[in-house]
């Protein structure tokens, strides 16, 4: 749940693809970090699915491609994304608008375009767009469909963010114990580039 910086309209983000593509893979961290052995294999892959977790945190956005619903209890005008680099799912004969109307059929528009230079990304029905009379008495009944992300391969994620994945994990290999600080501080330059501001 969050709320919309714009109107404080309440809505649902729901994942609707959950990519496994990782971002740097294990044989690039046993390069990094010099290791020959397969025996640590597991533990640097959860190792890499943590450091990939904080960064995200960090940057407040995918790296790797993920499609979102997000839903309303009402028709809204427009909406953030909470996401940078958004772009609104239209593939095939799917719309990125959608609503339950009063019967409780799905229904679906294209009426929508989205704000491409503000961070995060915000959505605006267009002028055209004609409100619908939505189901009553249920939640969720408006709502849309986006993706955000660099692309849904990892040489589409600069290779700085890479690199600072790199450095969190073998931060984390090195020393096994709780520290202070949050991660590397070369990491964290690396990533600031890269970081959505609310």
């Amino acid at each position: 749940m969050y709320l919309d910086p714009n109107y404080n309209v309440q809505g649902d983000l729901v994942v609707k693809t959950d990519p496994s593509t990782k971002v740097v893979t294990v044989d690039e961290i046993k390069s990094h970090l010099r290791i020959d052995t397969d025996d640590e294999d597991t533990l640097l892959g959860v190792y890499i699915d943590a450091a990939t977790e904080m960064a995200e945190h960090y940057c407040t956005r995918h790296f790797i491609e993920h499609e979102y619903k997000l839903y309303f209890n009402t028709v809204v005008s427009q909406a953030s994304l909470i996401f940078p680099d958004c772009t609104l799912l239209t593939a095939g004969d799917d719309n990125p608008v959608k609503w339950l109307d009063s019967a409780g059929a799905t229904q679906e528009s294209t009426e929508a375009y989205i704000d491409a230079h503000s961070n995060p990304s915000i959505v605006y029905l267009s002028s055209d767009f004609s409100t619908p009379t939505l189901k009553s008495n249920a939640a969720n009944t408006f709502w849309f469909e986006f993706k955000t992300g660099f692309g849904d391969e990892q040489s589409d994620v600069p290779q700085a963010i890479q690199q600072a994945i790199k450095l969190i994990v073998a931060d984390m290999y090195y020393f096994r114990e709780d520290r202070k600080r949050r991660f590397p501080m070369a990491s964290e330059i690396l990533l600031q580039p890269y970081k959505c501001f609310h």
